[in-house]
Formats: C-alpha cells, structure tokens, sequence
C-alpha cells in the first residue's frame, strides 16, 4: 500500500477516469465450476486482507490537496455473480461491462464471477471465470496482477491495515498551509526539469540517445468507439511465442503488426509506412522519483510492416521497443515527474477538465495500444480448481479504436483484441491475428 494521499500521477487517473473509461478487467479462467456464492463469501473474506482492496477514494474539498485513500471494509455488492454459462456470452458480459465503471469514492475495485462457463480454452469441461475491474487510480498493469494473486493465491497473504489519512478539514488546512511550500517546489523542480531536457535535446541531437518517436498517420482505427464494445482473446501456449531470439511481447507485437495490416487493406485502406503502436513500458523501481501506482511510460513502437520477412521484422521491432526504452532512462522523465508531484492540486484538476477529449488528432502515437504483463505461475486457484489462462483488455480511447492485451501465466499465453463493432469486425480480426501468430512461428523455422 502507497501513502494516504494520491500522487499527481494517480490523482490526474482518478480525474480523468470521469471523462474517459480506463478501467482495468483482469480476467482468470479456472479448470472446473464452483459454487458461486460460497466462492464469493471466500473471496470477500481474503479482500479483508489485502489493505488495497479495503480503500476508497475521499476528495480533499476544493482540490485544496490531493485526494487521499482512506479506509472501507469490502461489502458484498462488490462481488457480482453472473449464471451466464458460454465463453463468449461472458467475453460479451465483460465488454457491457467496460462502460460501467467502478466509483472510486465508493470502492475501486469490483470482481464479476461466472460460476459455470463452457467452452473456456484449454478446460477439461465446466470452468469458473473471475473478473477483478480495477480503476488505473488504484494500480497499474502490474500492480493491478498482483492484487488479483493476493485474491487468488492457495495461500492467503499476510494482513497489512490500509494507511491512516487525515479528515477532509484537516487535509484541506493542510493543503492551504502547505501551498507556499509546494510553489517554491514547483519552480525549483520545474528549473531542474528544464535543464534535464536540455541536456536531453543535447544528447539527442548529438546520437547519445534515441530520437523520440514521430507522431503518425492516423488510419481508419484512429477514431472512438462505434456501436457495442467487443473483446476476443486467442490462446496459445507460450512457447508458441518464446521461440527465437525476441521476447513474448515482441513476437506478439510482430503478429499485430501483420494482422493490422491484413485488417487494413481488406478494408481498403492504406498501411501506413509509419505503422505503430503505443506500448506500456514500466518504470524499473530503482529509476522510480515519486511513489506513484501508475508507474509506467507509453512507448510509440515501429511496427515496420515495409519488412516483409517476419524474422528481421520482429529484430527491427526489437529494437525499436529497446530504443524506447533506452530514451526513458534518461533522468530528464524522472525529473519531469517530480515536477509534476508539485504542482497544486487544483491546476491538475483544472487542467483535466479543460482537456479536449473529442478533437481529432492530425497524428497519433500509435495505430493500436498494446499492453503485456506476465503475471506470473500458474499456481493459483478458485474454489479448488487450478488457474488455466488469464487476459486483459486495455482501454479504448478517441484516438484508438482497437487495443490488444499480451498477458501471460504459467505456460499459456492470451493475446487479447478489444474494439467496438462500428470500427473492426471482432471475430475476422480474431481470426486474422490468429492466422498472424502462425505465420510469425513459421518464419522462425
């Protein structure tokens, strides 16, 4: 558990999750049915135990300071039971469900339960499926797959008590007396910034560092969601994508990169020279400046689709993904962070709400977003039964109107699609990306 009171990262996640959905649905699939209400009185009573799960959200009034998490004891409404019995109709129950988003002032999290489902991949028959939904103000990618261990661990974490805040008077005073203070701060840390980003030009311009990527062609992705949400996930075993030289994330990010452009031109379209897509790259603890839950960079990754042979593309997209990387090392995005925790609470917020959120870019970042995340051995169980799979659906945004999950445990890996039915046809772009994945395993043979 991180301090009471949000960081500047996170409080700007939590403001800007009223104007834009960016809820995060961790989805388990288990190998055998269960009996849902026993399972959710167990999974209620190990929520008691993981301080992060026993938080809501208490606004500083006025925005005089950062909000602050402040204690809740979990509640049964937070564990939601579903009879739906096929894997598709609950893929489709987690896509209705993106556009009802948790309350972080009530609870940050909630977990949708699918007691008896058939047809999960890789099940021997029944399955039970678990759904953490997770607002990004409580954790990140990573952080998130580690509450949802804690939940679904054979052995229950050790209890830690959520941490003390403040009431709303007293944060308030203390944001006004602070106020000079933080100031003072914002200008010191603004000065250092600014320094550190011209040394950062320097560097740049001089080929110490990797140039930034360029904003990029927007394609016929590049518009808000149309019509209903779909999610697809397609299952593999992991070492499908573990061959060769490259990384999972890697060899997943060349598979999209193929069926993009597949999708493209059956649609008409141009495959745009500048194909791309936006990565989520954590920020490595040790390079951490402030103790935000949200500790990530997204990364503009070449998807190179002019290189037609599969093996030097994923090498080419390697490195471009380690050029990424490398640039974020430099201390002038620490810094710029630290700026950042400074600033008043009041700007940030006033800033969230001013932003435009429906202009269309002239260019984007990338043509998808792609999140990967390995969470870790497959030794976790609900109601008995072992963990098979698990996926993740990164939100759309007006700008992406097809994202892709990369999230792997134990020996299986799922690469999940999240569009709407207006922008891409979910079930021919499933296939195709199904159909890039063995073409990517056929050009390293």
């Amino acid at each position: 558990m991180s301090g009471a009171r949000l960081t500047a990262v996170d409080a700007r996640m939590f403001w800007l999750s009223r104007r834009l959905p960016s809820d995060q649905f961790l989805l388990y699939a288990f190998d055998g049915g269960v009996d849902g209400p026993a399972v959710a009185r167990g999974l209620l009573a190990r929520a008691e135990t993981v301080a992060d799960l026993c938080v809501r959200i208490r606004e500083t009034p006025a925005a005089l300071d950062y909000p602050y998490w402040v204690p809740r004891s979990p509640t049964p409404d937070l564990v939601r039971s579903d009879d739906t019995a096929d894997w598709q109709g609950c893929l489709d129950r987690v896509a209705a469900s993106t556009a009802d988003r948790v309350d972080a002032t009530v609870s940050p999290w909630r977990l949708h339960l699918f007691p008896a489902v058939t047809g999960v991949p890789g099940a021997s028959g029944l399955a039970a499926v678990a759904v953490l939904q997770v607002a990004h103000a409580l954790a990140d990618g990573g952080s998130a797959s580690m509450l949802a261990r804690a939940l679904f661990a054979a052995d229950p974490p050790v209890p830690a008590p959520p941490p003390g805040a403040p009431s709303a008077p007293v944060a308030a005073a203390l944001g006004v007396l602070g106020l000079p203070a933080r100031v003072v701060r914002t200008a010191r840390r603004a000065r250092d910034a600014a320094a550190a980003d011209r040394d950062r030009r320097e560097a740049t311009a001089s080929g110490r560092l990797p140039a930034p990527p360029i904003g990029r062609t927007p394609t016929v992705l590049s518009r808000p969601a149309r019509g209903a949400v779909a999610v697809r996930c397609v299952v593999f075993p992991a070492d499908v994508l573990t061959g060769g030289s490259v990384s999972v994330t890697v060899a997943a990010l060349t598979a999209i990169s193929v069926a993009l452009a597949d999708h493209l031109t059956a649609v008409g379209a141009e495959v745009p020279a500048d194909l791309g897509a936006e990565v989520t790259v954590a920020i490595p603890p040790a390079s951490r400046t402030v103790p935000a839950r949200n500790a990530f960079h997204n990364a503009g990754v070449d998807l190179h689709p002019d290189v037609g042979d599969l093996a030097r593309r994923a090498d080419a997209i390697a490195a471009s993904l380690h050029d990424r990387r490398r640039r974020f090392e430099h201390p002038a995005f620490g810094l710029g962070d630290r700026a950042t925790e400074a600033v008043p609470a009041a700007v940030i917020r006033r800033d969230v709400a001013r932003a435009d959120l429906d202009a269309r870019p002239t260019t984007v970042g990338g043509h998808t977003v792609v999140s990967s995340v390995r969470r870790g051995p497959a030794d976790l169980v609900l109601g008995g039964h072992p963990v098979l799979m698990t996926a993740g659906f990164p939100a759309l945004s007006p700008a992406v109107g097809l994202t892709h999950g990369v999230h792997g445990i134990g020996d299986t890996v799922t690469l999940s699609v999240t569009t709407s039915v207006g922008v891409v046809d979910p079930d021919a772009y499933a296939t195709r990306l199904r159909h890039a994945v063995e073409r990517v395993v056929e050009s390293r043979q």
